[in-house]
């Protein structure tokens, strides 16, 4: 007999104090992903109750964790909602605010369904998760990750105005050619590459050759 989601609970909550992991479950509403569980590691760390949450609705989320990079959490929790399939997991990275500390905690979590509907539609998720604050490389590749993703999102129209020629340049620069170098490889004067390079500098607003780098890197041009 299939069980309810008020008896996977039960049985649920029973155990998730003994597993080495911040565990939340979420309740999908069409408005928001509200709290109806958090193990007491997670809620002594934020320091607040299970009470409090849920009467902080949709604030929960703008209060504790940065939501910088929740478009791409986003594209990967609607790819699980659509499968619906209970044996699927995503991975993601998370900074949490925790009680008493100004600086953003990094952690790792993973979702998965916990519960769905007679139709198969999922109702309700499980998220276990575990600050990598210790594991300083970790940390340090995530807080880059992110700011790589940033840089991504905030600069994709500015990059998509560049032709594909002037791509050519922009990664040829930030491989460290010279202007010579560049028209030889591309059988093009050095006047044409001083115009493509001043149009570039101009459209991505820089100026600088690392610039050009940071470009060439965000959008996998080298």
């Amino acid at each position: 007999m299939e069980k309810t989601f008020e008896q996977k609970l039960e049985i649920f909550s029973a155990c998730a104090e003994f597993i080495p992991s911040v565990v939340v479950i979420h309740e999908l509403t069409k408005k928001e992903f509200k709290v109806v569980f958090m193990s007491s590691q997670g809620l002594d760390q934020l320091g607040t109750t299970l009470q409090e949450l849920l009467e902080m609705g949709p604030e929960y989320l703008e209060r504790f964790f940065n939501n910088e990079d929740m478009e791409d959490f986003m594209v990967k929790l609607r790819k699980l909602l659509e499968a619906k399939d209970p044996n699927e997991t995503f991975t993601f990275f998370q900074q949490v605010k925790f009680k008493n500390r100004e600086e953003w905690v990094w952690h790792i979590g993973s979702v998965r369904i916990f519960h769905q509907a007679a139709d198969g539609t999922p109702t309700h998720l499980v998220t276990a998760a575990i600050p990598i604050n210790r594991m300083k490389h970790i940390e340090n590749k995530a807080e880059r990750l992110l700011k790589e993703n940033i840089f991504f999102k905030n600069n994709l129209s500015k990059f998509l105005s560049l032709g594909k020629r002037a791509k050519e340049v922009l990664r040829l620069v930030a491989l460290g050619k010279s202007s010579s170098d560049i028209a030889e490889e591309l059988n093009i004067s050095i006047d044409t590459v001083h115009t493509h390079r001043k149009n570039i500098k101009k459209k991505l607003d820089i100026s600088t050759n690392f610039e050009f780098t940071e470009y060439a890197r965000a959008y996998d041009l080298i």
